[in-house]
């Protein structure tokens, strides 16, 4: 990155930290990590360091923080360090023998798809947006959590489970609204079916027991806004919801 010539110069100090069942090795780096405004790309410096980890067990994490701080000799000192919490990493074995690792502080966005699926995306966009805990809303600073398979998570909470709770066999062809789009309108053989948000597979899922890290349990779909969709014509649809 160019630096001002106004900063004369700027020193980095690198603080590549594990955290927890693990020490730190000396760092080695191939080049000064000081960079002046009047040649600011005239090197490059890569540095190495070896953290060593011994777990305990299959739920022993190590986390590995990173902190630069860059030093100029004419710049406030108080305002010069950098941390990304997202950039920190956190390893570990539970959902498998061999270590993996994730950026566990960074929280990944999944735009929904409104042209190809509009009436599910707006059911979702009405949920995010009405109900006092938006799941899932960027804009609400409400992240989904996942729920992965029954092996790998820490309660042993088959994420179909959830799914029962809310949308269980049949539910449509009982429940289901008369003003919906009538079956097999859309695809010869299509049944009435029932689909929920948030996904079963979440801890967000009102699906999912309270004591177990449920964050919006309900004891059964009917407990639930509903929403339903109507086709106007091809490629027009008509999203409406109800109260149970």
């Amino acid at each position: 990155m160019e630096v001002d010539p106004k900063f004369v110069s700027v020193t980095l100090d690198m603080q590549f930290d594990c955290l927890t069942d693990c020490s730190n090795g000396p760092q080695a780096w191939d080049g000064a990590l000081e960079w002046t405004g009047a040649d600011p790309v005239s090197h490059n410096a890569i540095g190495k360091l070896h953290h060593t980890w011994t777990p305990a067990g299959s739920t022993d994490l190590l986390d590995l923080s990173t902190k630069i701080t860059a030093y100029s000799p004419v710049a406030n000192p108080s305002a010069t360090r950098w941390q990304a919490a997202g950039a920190q990493i956190r390893c570990e074995t539970i959902a498998s023998t061999t270590p993996g690792c994730a950026f566990y502080k960074y929280i990944p966005t999944w735009v929904m798809n409104f042209a190809k699926t509009p009436p599910a995306v707006a059911d979702a966009w009405l949920i995010q947006s009405k109900l006092p805990n938006h799941p899932g809303s960027k804009a609400a600073n409400k992240p989904m959590f996942f729920l992965p398979a029954k092996d790998k998570n820490a309660p042993g909470r088959n994420p179909d489970d959830n799914r029962k709770v809310i949308c269980p066999d049949g539910w449509a062809a009982t429940y289901g609204n008369p003003d919906a789009t009538a079956v097999p309108e859309i695809i010869t053989g299509d049944t009435a079916s029932c689909d929920e948000f948030a996904y079963a597979s979440s801890y967000n899922s009102g699906g999912m027991p309270a004591g177990i890290g449920g964050m919006n349990e309900v004891d059964t779909g009917n407990d639930c806004a509903q929403t339903y969709a109507t086709r106007v014509k091809q490629g027009e649809w008509a999203p409406a919801r109800r109260h149970p």
